[in-house]
């Protein structure tokens, strides 16, 4: 449910008490004798609530004049110059609307007469001819005895009337009638200084008729200094001068505030499950820092507007009070709000305890979170703060170090803490990210590279941030040479363990994907080492502890293999090779012995690059053992279609993308030649598209033995099951 920033309009609607003042004063105007123009004010500042008076005030008006007497009923304009700003028709807008609602008075006596000279009236202001409807009706002998009358009468200028008879003759009329004039005027800070004075010309000597009373809404300040740019000065006596009885709208209390924030968020609260609402760090989190948030009713609308629209897609990823937190802190600070997301390292536990005796370290965390506080332009420091280390009890260490605290990081995962790395993004999906690693981050993470674990668990946190294509690009830059000598083999490590499980990327002339970025940072680092017995000792080291990834290591010596081709194109001098070719063929072998370890255990069939790697092990390995795999493999309908999808990977992105035939597709058929004869999966193939259950697979698998079986020119039979409507 979201509120619009409106005021209210019915007095159930009223949580401040308004209602019985805005009684009071319709029943004053409505009894107020003096037939002389009477101008009301009531003086308040932005978001206090003027407006809402006046709708309350409305109400008690429109109620009063339904139980009165018809010769009695009063004239009510309620207009908001805002909606003519800028179009040059102030003074003509307000008068038209004024005409229009004596007009739709039934009850008026002599209307007709009164309508007339409020239109003569007009004219001279505005210089508009008086609408035909409202001129003087006159008789044939008239109009022969009089040609030039109606042109004449249609401009109060030309009308051989005083402007002062005209205005003197329509307060008589108005005297005699028992009905008043009740003119409300709002939005009056909002428009140009020039029209602002427009308005209180009108108020003062060109609308000031006999039984008119005029409400105004008055931002005093503002209305002060618009009147001293108009006139240079006495902007505060001009004032003084119009407004005869003037009434001030206290700001909302901060008790009222405090109780209508909480009566708006208890509905946002009923949809929480109770056991995900911790009462008693919420009464910390608000009692200490997020109620001096709120200071009016508009600071409650945008703050539960911006909760609601966000809460109900995360409300079961998130915990509550911290997306509570956070979203005022984005709503009142936004730019303290982007300076948290950005510095996801310094208000998580993403680097947790590898710096915890590093003062340098601490005093640097200081002066960055010292400047993201100081964006903040409102909410004061200490307060901000305050929140900050409840959101993120890591800070404790940097601002509070003598004072003991609690935080254990397995407890704020199992309760989606904003300060878990592991949660911490989900807070900020509804903010357009910056495209950018902030430097200080990138600093961080490459500080973790003396600790091998650390390290990986970093890229592993910014793989499932989805954000380790854009660290693998900045790593590949001037950022590697920043990595010591000492921790290369950890990088190494790290990167060979973990890198299959990266989105591999789109790779284009221009562009690397994520496999050729982590080449080009292994190489930049490799050559930082004297011999290639040092490079080789790490490489096989990393091969060896390998344990999440494949491919990776097969991509990275097929290029490696490269080096060693001599040919006049592709030659690199001996000195320039990362390896002896004697060493790649090691690591080949080491590699092969881990592709087989894989097939034992049931992941190799599993793997999205099942055909490179299965290249890999033909080549340098065993072809017999390659082959033996892949025949017992495809007797399984998951392993047939596994090897079908990695074989026939290029036509099924075709047919899906294209939707047509591709002669290149013969390559596919080589691919499954190349290990497997096509009469031994042939029927099995069949089989598989003729069963009814060939329906359920999904949409790349089906493809995949539809092409198969196209490419081989198999006969087949489809018996499509009977439907009933």
């Amino acid at each position: 449910m979201f509120d619009a920033d409106r005021p209210i309009i019915k007095s159930e609607q009223d949580r401040l008490g308004r209602s019985v003042f805005a009684k009071y004063l319709a029943r004053c105007i409505l009894d107020h004798k003096n037939p002389d123009s009477f101008v009301i004010g009531l003086y308040g500042g932005w978001g206090t609530g003027k407006t809402s008076i006046i709708n309350l005030t409305l109400e008690e008006l429109h109620l009063a004049a339904s139980n009165m007497l018809d010769e009695e009923k009063p004239v009510i304009l309620n207009f908001s110059p805002w909606s003519y700003s800028g179009q040059n028709q102030l003074i003509y807008s307000f008068f038209r609307r004024l005409s229009s609602e004596i007009r739709h008075s039934p009850y008026i006596e002599k209307a007709e007469k009164i309508i007339q000279l409020l239109e003569l009236y007009i004219s001279f202001f505005t210089h508009q001819p008086i609408p035909k409807a409202f001129r003087p009706k006159h008789t044939m002998m008239t109009k022969l005895s009089k040609p030039r009358l109606t042109k004449e009468e249609a401009f109060g200028w030309e009308s051989g009337r005083d402007l002062t008879q005209v205005k003197q003759e329509l307060n008589e009329l108005l005297r005699k009638q028992k009905h008043k004039i009740i003119i409300f005027i709002d939005n009056i800070a909002r428009i140009e200084d020039t029209e602002i004075n427009q308005i209180f010309q009108i108020v003062k000597s060109m609308g000031d008729y006999i039984n008119t009373v005029y409400v105004l809404t008055i931002d005093k300040e503002h209305i002060i200094q618009a009147m001293n740019r108009i006139h240079g000065s006495g902007g505060a006596e001009y004032l003084e001068k119009i407004v005869q009885l003037p009434f001030d709208v206290p700001d909302i209390s901060k008790q009222d505030v405090e109780n209508i924030l909480l009566d708006k968020l208890r509905q946002v609260v009923e949809t929480v499950p109770e056991n995900m609402w911790d009462h008693e760090y919420w009464a910390d989190v608000y009692y200490s820092t997020l109620k001096y948030f709120f200071k009016s009713c508009r600071d409650i609308t945008r703050y539960v507007n911006t909760l609601n629209f966000g809460f109900e897609r995360v409300k079961d990823l998130v915990n509550p009070v911290d997306f509570f937190a956070i979203i005022a802190i984005a709503v009142f600070e936004p730019h303290v709000f982007y300076g948290i997301r950005d510095n996801k390292d310094l208000f998580t536990d993403f680097i947790a305890h590898v710096f915890e005796q590093d003062q340098e370290k601490v005093i640097e965390d200081k002066l960055r979170c010292d400047e993201i506080l100081s964006r903040a332009e409102h909410i004061p420091n200490e307060i901000l703060l305050q929140l900050l280390i409840y959101l993120f009890p890591q800070l404790r260490s940097i601002y509070e170090s003598a004072v003991p605290f609690y935080h254990n990081e397995e407890l704020a995962r199992r309760n989606r803490r904003i300060c878990s790395a592991e949660f911490f993004e989900i807070y900020f999906r509804l903010s357009l990210p910056t495209g950018n690693m902030s430097e200080s981050e990138m600093n961080a993470l490459v500080s973790l590279t003396h600790d091998e674990a650390s390290f990986e668990q970093a890229i592993l946190r910014l793989n499932k941030d989805e954000r380790i294509s854009q660290f693998l690009a900045l790593l590949d830059s001037v950022a590697v040479n920043k990595i010591n000598m000492t921790d290369i083999g950890n990088v190494v490590k790290a990167l060979l363990n973990s890198a299959d499980l990266f989105p591999e990327g789109a790779s284009d002339p221009l562009t690397f994907n994520t496999p050729m970025h982590i080449h080009r940072i292994l190489h930049q680092l490799l050559r930082r080492l004297d011999t290639a017995e040092e490079r080789f000792d790490i490489f096989r080291e990393a091969i060896k502890k390998a344990t999440m990834s494949i491919y990776i290591l097969v991509h990275e010596l097929r290029f490696q293999a490269k080096e060693h081709i001599e040919s006049e194109d592709t030659f690199i001098p001996l000195d320039q090779r990362d390896f002896t070719t004697e060493q790649v063929g090691i690591l080949q072998k080491l590699t092969v012995e881990k592709i087989l370890y894989w097939s034992e255990i049931g992941r190799l069939a599993e793997h999205p690059k099942l055909l490179d790697i299965l290249y890999a092990w033909k080549e340098w390995g065993a072809e017999d053992e390659c082959k033996r795999f892949v025949a017992l493999m495809v007797q399984e309908d998951k392993g047939l279609i596994a090897f079908l999808c990695s074989a026939l990977k290029e036509p099924i992105q075709q047919a899906i993308t294209l939707l047509a035939k591709n002669p290149d597709w013969e390559n596919g058929l080589r691919h499954i030649k190349d290990f497997i004869s096509i009469d031994m999966i042939e029927s099995h193939a069949k089989l598989m598209f003729e069963d009814p259950s060939f329906e359920k697979l999904r949409e790349n698998e089906q493809l995949a033995i539809l092409i198969f079986l196209d490419l081989i020119h198999a006969d087949t039979v489809k018996i499509i099951p009977n439907t009933s409507a």
